[in-house]
């Protein structure tokens, strides 16, 4: 019996230590910014933590807070890049982005739709508003479902003061076809007014 206690003790002895050391070494990269260092310092250290189930959302917080702090920093290319990662952990567990990445999918893809447009880029902003509309059309929340379809319908904008209403009028086509079904809370009178433009547009080509 005393054995036993004595590997119990030692076992306990072990785990805390364990946690001591990946609180403090998470903390320490922490306090620099260092967000990859840190996720990879925990994520290398679950294996051997299985008790802890806190882990798992622990390491979720930090792949957001990566994005947070590069949207902050105005890093758009790499609050993307941290995004598509935060999205792939998610997905890879086999679970839909949670509200709080939702809503960094939708300030990141905005951002870079917005800097594009101020920059005269119009078909590459509406990809953006284009990515925005995929990455939250789907979305637990209503207000990010709404913010997707807006972004959508603000793409085909784009597309057609680019000069093509017929390569929006393909992305109505390209979303329906995604859904399986009609866009949610879009209008029909839009697809129409497209394909009135798109038709106009391919006679003036040919005269």
């Amino acid at each position: 019996m005393k054995g036993l206690v004595i590997v119990v003790v030692a076992v306990l002895s072990i785990a805390i230590l364990i946690e001591v050391v990946a609180i403090g070494g998470a903390w320490v990269l922490h306090r620099q910014g260092r967000f990859a260092d840190e996720i990879a310092w925990l994520q290398g250290l679950q294996p051997i933590m299985v008790w802890d189930r806190a882990l798992d959302g622990q390491i979720d917080r930090l792949y957001r807070e990566r994005v947070r702090a590069e949207l902050d920093a105005d890093r758009l290319d790499r609050a993307v890049q941290a995004l598509r990662l935060a999205r792939g952990r998610s997905l890879a567990r086999g679970l839909k982005a949670d509200a709080d990445l939702t809503s960094l999918g939708i300030e990141t893809f905005t951002r870079a739709a917005d800097r594009l447009e101020a920059h005269g880029q119009l078909e590459r902003a509406a990809d953006w508003d284009d990515s925005l509309f995929v990455f939250a059309v789907r979305a637990q929340e209503a207000h990010h479902r709404f913010a997707a379809v807006a972004a959508f319908v603000e793409g085909l904008d784009l597309r057609v003061r680019a000069g093509n209403p017929c390569g929006a009028l393909d992305r109505v086509v390209w979303a329906k076809r995604g859904l399986g079904g009609e866009i949610p809370g879009f209008q029909p009178s839009v697809e129409e007014d497209l394909a009135t433009q798109c038709r106009a547009a391919r006679r003036n080509r040919r005269g």
